[in-house]
């Protein structure tokens, strides 16, 4: 077993997150607000649906915010793959739980499926850690780009997947539960390759102390620069989630869209996604982590608010390429970031602390949007911007307080 097989084992564990991801913002908008779908009783309002919404989607977010920086610790212990294999496998769980709500037409049970995959959502966070582990900082920011680029993939891929295995107008069989099925399926394979290729790429301590390692996760917020950069990273998070959850919402209930049609625009975008992340590999690996930050953060802002000012789908036809450069840029930069601050052997807790700091934005953002969109759907991504354009601003000062430090 060479590098090169742990490494696209590792990328294909992150290929399957992020395509979870898609398939799951593509179907549940379109599945709570199908009134001909028992699994909300006929006669539920849109403002509740909206709320419903909200807290199904945040909810993977509880768990997954207290579970990133324990698996993060752990995998800093036991290393990589025995913690890999065991997300791996909850995560297929999760997913044929998921399956089974939908075919039983209960929204609890899906609420615990969600509540499951958010536990075992750290496969992504270990095997960038892996990646991590496996460059130099020189390297990192073009190692880890591939995480965005196989993202990228997967979010083209995806979002249309998702719509096209949930109609039954191609295939009879075909419901809101054969996505999931489809998902369960490849976290299996997955499994099976990270078992037989992944070669662990960190070395294990010889004694485990729990206390210690408690106190060295409230340790990483205090290396120098980090807090500030954390900060950064969660207001980046939360500002962006107000966009890329609520957009499949608001087109369902702007422009009418159908899963089909969140899936191909879904698709279009991440086109420009993977344009982004391959950049940042070719060209563009060495820029400045914070000054890519501070640029790209309230250009998004600005696109967020030009598409939503223009109340119309053609405005956003031409401004998702450019949301999709900047979110990648944001995205990859700021693991980088928070990667090279935190040394080498702290790399699991580094991204499981980041992981952790966007499911807490994951689990605000569609609840609040979700509560405005009740009253006013262009509002939250007005508020988006809002947070975007100041994440952005933080980034300036904090960054030219750095250069007088």
């Amino acid at each position: 077993m060479t590098r090169k097989s742990s490494l696209y084992s590792l990328l294909f564990t992150i290929f399957n997150d992020a395509i979870g991801w898609g398939v799951v913002l593509t179907i549940f908008a379109p599945l709570l607000f199908d009134r001909s779908n028992p699994i909300l009783p006929q006669d539920t309002s849109d403002a509740a649906r909206n709320v419903i919404l909200g807290f199904l989607i945040g909810s993977y977010a509880i768990t997954q915010f207290f579970a990133m920086p324990l698996v993060g610790a752990l995998s800093d212990h036991f290393g990589r793959k025995r913690i890999l294999e065991w997300t791996i496998f909850g995560a297929m769980l999760s997913f044929v739980l998921s399956a089974l709500a939908v075919w039983w037409e209960s929204l609890f049970i899906l609420f615990a499926a969600r509540l499951l995959a958010g536990f075992f959502s750290a496969n992504s966070a270990i095997a960038q850690a892996s990646i991590a582990d496996m460059s130099s900082e020189k390297a990192k920011a073009k190692n880890l780009s591939l995480s965005g680029i196989v993202g990228g993939i997967s979010w083209i891929v995806g979002p249309p997947l998702g719509g096209f295995l949930s109609t039954s107008e191609w295939v009879s069989w075909f419901d809101f539960s054969t996505p999931f099925w489809f998902l369960a399926l490849l976290f299996l394979l997955n499994l099976l390759w990270v078992r037989k290729s992944y070669v662990e790429t960190y070395v294990k301590k010889d004694r485990h102390d729990w206390i210690q390692e408690i106190k060295d996760l409230t340790k990483l917020a205090k290396i120098p620069r980090m807090k500030g950069w954390l900060t950064v990273s969660f207001l980046f998070y939360f500002g962006w989630f107000f966009f890329v959850l609520y957009y499949p919402t608001f087109f369902v209930q702007k422009f009418q869209f159908t899963q089909e049609n969140i899936g191909y625009f879904s698709a279009y975008m991440s086109i420009f996604w993977f344009s982004g992340s391959l950049a940042i590999n070719r060209w563009f690996g060495t820029l400045s982590p914070s000054l890519a930050i501070a640029w790209c953060l309230p250009l998004i802002g600005l696109l967020m608010f030009i598409g939503t000012w223009e109340g119309n789908i053609g405005g956003w036809i031409w401004t998702f390429p450019f949301l999709a450069l900047g979110g990648t840029m944001g995205w990859i930069n700021s693991m980088t970031l928070i990667s090279n601050l935190a040394g080498k052997e702290n790399q699991g807790k580094a991204f499981g602390i980041l992981q952790s700091i966007m499911s807490l934005a994951l689990f605000i953002a569609p609840l609040v949007t979700g509560f405005i969109a009740s009253f006013n759907l262009e509002v939250p991504l007005y508020l988006g911007t809002i947070v975007l354009l100041g994440a952005g601003l933080y980034a300036w000062m904090h960054r030219s307080q750095e250069k007088r430090a």
